[in-house]
Parts: C-alpha cells; sequence; structure tokens
C-alpha cells in the first residue's frame, strides 16, 4: 500500500510539469557528457518556500573520469562560473521560465578557482537568489512585463556551461568565455510555494 501511494505521488508531481518542460530537462541530460554529473537541492534543503522567499541552489558535480573535466567554483566572479541557468515550470505557465532571461549573465571579472572533477562530489551554492513573488522578464528591449506566480507545485532543474575539458586555453578564455558543453541536472526539485502569510 505504501509503494502505491509513493507511486501515486510521483505520477502526480511529473503530471506537475508541462510538457515543454519534461522535453526540454530530458534532452539536456541526454546531451550530457558521460559520467558526468549534476545534481540540484535547495541550500537548506527544504522543499517548501512561501511566494516571496528568497530561494537558493546548491549544485553538486561529479565525473567518473579523474583529470579530463574542469569546473570554476569562483562564485561568479567568471563568465563560466556565472552561466547557471535554472528552468523553472508551475502553475498558469505556458512554458518553462529561465532565470538567465530574469537575471541576465552578470559576473565581476576577473577570478577564477578552476580544478578537475572527480568521483568526489564538488558543491556550489549557486545564485541569484529566486524570489517567486515577482519574476521580472524582459521579453524584447522595449517592454518591461511582469509575470506573478502563483502558490502551487514547482518543478525545477539547473544548466551550466561551468564545465570544460581540461584548462582554459588563454586568460581570455578563463575568466569571460562560457564552455560549449551544456550540463544539465540529472534531477528535478519539486517545490512546494505558499502564499505569503496576511
Amino acid at each position: 500500500m505504501t509503494c502505491f501511494f509513493a507511486l501515486l505521488l510521483l505520477s502526480a508531481a511529473c503530471l506537475a510539469q508541462s510538457a515543454p518542460f519534461v522535453q526540454e530537462h530530458s534532452r539536456g541530460v541526454n546531451q550530457n557528457p558521460p559520467g558526468v554529473k549534476l545534481a540540484i537541492e535547495t541550500v537548506d534543503g527544504r522543499s517548501s518556500f512561501r511566494l516571496s522567499d528568497l530561494i537558493r541552489f546548491k549544485l553538486t558535480f561529479t565525473s567518473q573520469e579523474t583529470n579530463v573535466y574542469t569546473i570554476d567554483t569562483a562564485a561568479g566572479a567568471s563568465a563560466a562560473a556565472s552561466s547557471t541557468d535554472f528552468i523553472i515550470d508551475g502553475p498558469g505557465l505556458s512554458a518553462p521560465i529561465h532565470s538567465q532571461s530574469i537575471y541576465p549573465l552578470v559576473y565581476v571579472c576577473c577570478n577564477s578557482y578552476r580544478h578537475y572533477l572527480s568521483r568526489s562530489p564538488v558543491m556550489i551554492s549557486s545564485g541569484p537568489l529566486i524570489s517567486l513573488k515577482r519574476i521580472e522578464r524582459f521579453p524584447d528591449a522595449q517592454t518591461l512585463s511582469h509575470l506573478e506566480l502563483k502558490p502551487g507545485e514547482y518543478a525545477v532543474f539547473a544548466q551550466t556551461r561551468n564545465i570544460m575539458r581540461g584548462w582554459p586555453k588563454t586568460t581570455h578564455d578563463a575568466y569571460h568565455a562560457v564552455s560549449d558543453i551544456v550540463l544539465t541536472s540529472s534531477n528535478v526539485l519539486h517545490l512546494t510555494i505558499v502564499a505569503d502569510a496576511p
């Protein structure tokens, strides 16, 4: 009976995700380099937030091969370290929202702390801090539209261009370039968003 309820909850969570969200996640995971894995969770481990809460995510990277892929953990001080995009799906959304379109790529040059990935997990607290109370999107250069999201069940996955094969070839590549590898989190994070207290 417990197994039945677990399967029912999992099915409900999957149904809450739109087809474009599921397709985008599946396509991204299928393009991941073999043996390299990214997982997403919230920094504090919570899965329930109020609409106005600031949510911060933690990313965990591993690689089955050592001395092949590198990652920059310099907390946004290079283009690669600032390249993480959080893809969000939830009630009332006709298409998933990308955080990089909400918060355009911004980084403070120039700092880099790059090292090789291995089977030992490398964790990065990645931001921006995201609040679902009001998300500002810039559909084009002329218009600013505001989208207010509703309480409900949300799904989030991450994509980043922070992983590259080997070391950057030049100083420019170290600070100002993003990788041609897009790494997608293998998991989808499910969040319950409740209304703010009156």
